[in-house]
């Protein structure tokens, strides 16, 4: 399934570190892979982040990439608005699946946010893991290292982020690619 594959990907880069403020990265293959997304030096990169393992997750599915990329923004509220609005693809407010983007809103900002990638979700249905970028550890202070990272966290459905306490506003499901005959 595309969800783990997406998972996955997203799991490989955990502790991936910025030179901070959003300066680039101390990995040069992880700043090629962000600055793919067409992210430019001092913007914040958390959806660069997502949209990258989704990119690099849908890239043997040729009509899907293609489709997913017209999607993309580096502006998370707007990613969101915009797979909200295709008529095919899946989102939800309430349902977490793996792979999927969790889109989230500075209180009542339509302009600023966060993304991360499901890799979990609970038996309960209403608790998930997340990797996000350009972020703080879940129990780790901000002054404890030189910028934000690729870091996991732990959420639940209805509650504010775990750290940065901005507000869920929707998942973007992975669309399944076509079975293969």
């Amino acid at each position: 399934m595309i969800g783990s594959t997406i998972a996955d990907i997203a799991v490989s880069f955990d502790g991936q570190e910025e030179i901070q403020p959003n300066q680039g990265f101390k990995d040069s293959a992880y700043a090629a892979r962000i600055i793919a997304t067409g992210w430019q030096v001092g913007e914040p990169w958390c959806a660069a982040a997502a949209i990258s393992d989704w990119t690099d997750a849908y890239q043997p599915f040729v009509e899907l990439a293609a489709k997913a990329k017209k999607l993309y923004s580096l502006n998370s509220q707007q990613m969101g608005r915009n797979f909200h609005a295709d008529p095919v693809w899946p989102t939800s407010t309430n349902v977490p699946v793996v792979g999927a983007m969790a889109i989230y809103g500075d209180g009542d900002s339509t302009i600023t946010g966060h993304t991360g990638i499901v890799i979990e979700v609970m038996t309960d249905g209403v608790t998930y893991r997340t990797e996000e970028g350009n972020t703080i550890p879940d129990g780790n202070p901000g002054d404890q290292r030189e910028g934000y990272i690729v870091a996991q966290h732990t959420h639940k459905v209805g509650q504010p982020h775990s750290v940065t306490g901005l507000n869920l506003i929707r998942f973007i499901h992975p669309m399944e690619p076509p079975a293969v005959a």
